[in-house]
């Protein structure tokens, strides 16, 4: 394993990841949020983040999965199971994208929610089918496939200026993503059938795609639970406020991606990595934190400007929420390697509850600036709990 490639494979990830994160959080939704009132806007950000909780979980599962269990397969000359997995995950994850939108959303028309449930498929079809790119160490074409999918944006912004549907923003680009992914890559081409290997296999997917969708929604609960608690307009003043360590965090993530798509291929764990990785990442994080508080208040008063002077008061605490999960993230690959799948459960079940009631009593007592400092808390006692199953690696 050549520390020069990781290191060239992890740039190149970040800047793929960066790409679309930027035209997202630069043009499209900052565009959005000038074209709509603060309370239409924090639905829209509810919706996004109820999409990303249902949709990612299962493509990066089934991605991770397929990563990681991609040479058992080619051992034993077996094809199927993944495909038969992806239609039911993508099923399943539309039937909940429309249940979570008729409770949170009382004013969906079925225009938007048929463009709710495209999203979904189509995010959870590229999420998988990238894992051909990590299985070859192609990341290059993982970073042209997001170069398509930073072009779809702009031109699903556009549209979205013509024909008022937010949706087409992501749909767009997501269907110009996939259509690369289908063209470049033959994992569609395997056959919709189970094999010997499915019941080990679906055991794994559901074991690791509950913790993930548990995870995920601890990312995203601070605008699902806002909504209900204190209105969509603080869910845009708390989105407002979290955004830029949110791009900063989302840019150091993708480290993890190139590391576990090394340390699949070593047996026994290495500490001289994960040391190394935790170092950089920590080095990056603390100046990644100074550099968000000092440009938030320029970046609010620039693209949300209408909320600006509230969402300003809380950069401190969501910068450091921010933070802090980029360095629970280190630990993600290796204890995904080297630790059984019911840990990553227990970890993302207990911080769950943990979270929820802080949330509730924080928010209750001290508003959003109560919520926001639940997050903060929350974020510490899962670093904390990555921690300790790090260390149970013999």
């Amino acid at each position: 394993m050549s520390k020069k490639n990781i290191l060239k494979d992890s740039l190149i990830n970040i800047l793929a990841t960066a790409l679309p994160l930027l035209v997202l959080q630069l043009i499209s939704l900052p565009n959005a949020a000038s074209k709509l009132d603060a309370d239409t806007f924090g639905i829209v950000i509810t919706l996004i983040s109820i999409l990303t909780v249902i949709s990612f979980p299962a493509g990066n599962v089934l991605n991770n999965i397929r990563l990681l269990r991609n040479d058992i397969y080619s051992k034993e000359g077996l094809q199927g199971d993944f495909n038969y997995l992806l239609v039911g995950a993508s099923f399943i994850s539309s039937v909940m994208m429309v249940i979570f939108s008729f409770i949170f959303i009382e004013s969906l028309n079925y225009i938007n929610l048929l463009l709710l449930v495209l999203i979904v498929i189509f995010s959870i079809f590229k999420e998988y089918l990238i894992v051909s790119y990590r299985i070859s160490l192609n990341f290059k074409g993982i970073l042209l496939n997001n170069v398509l999918l930073s072009l779809g944006y702009m031109i699903g912004t556009l549209i979205f200026h013509i024909t008022g549907f937010w949706e087409f923003i992501y749909l767009v680009g997501l269907l110009i993503s996939l259509i690369y992914v289908v063209t470049t890559t033959d994992l569609l081409a395997e056959p919709l059938r189970k094999t010997k290997m499915y019941n080990t296999t679906l055991k794994e997917f559901l074991i690791l795609y509950g913790s993930s969708l548990l995870s995920n929604f601890l990312g995203y609960a601070d605008k699902i639970i806002l909504l209900p608690l204190l209105g969509p307009k603080n869910v845009a003043i708390y989105y407002a406020a979290s955004i830029i360590g949110k791009i900063a965090s989302m840019l150091i993530t993708p480290i993890n991606s190139v590391i576990l798509s090394y340390i699949v291929k070593i047996e026994k764990i290495n500490h001289k990595v994960f040391i190394k990785a935790l170092s950089l990442v920590s080095i990056i994080g603390v100046i990644g934190y100074f550099v968000t508080v000092i440009i938030s208040p320029y970046f609010l008063k620039i693209f949300y400007p209408l909320w600006a002077d509230q969402s300003v008061n809380l950069i401190y605490i969501t910068s450091a929420t921010a933070i802090i999960a980029v360095l629970s993230s280190v630990f993600h690959p290796f204890n995904l390697r080297y630790n059984k799948l019911k840990w990553q459960v227990y970890m993302s079940g207990t911080n769950l509850i943990f979270y929820l009631l802080l949330a509730y009593f924080l928010t209750y007592s001290h508003g959003l600036f109560g919520f926001t400092l639940a997050v903060l808390i929350s974020s510490i006692y899962n670093f904390l709990f990555q921690l300790i199953i790090y260390f149970r690696i013999k």
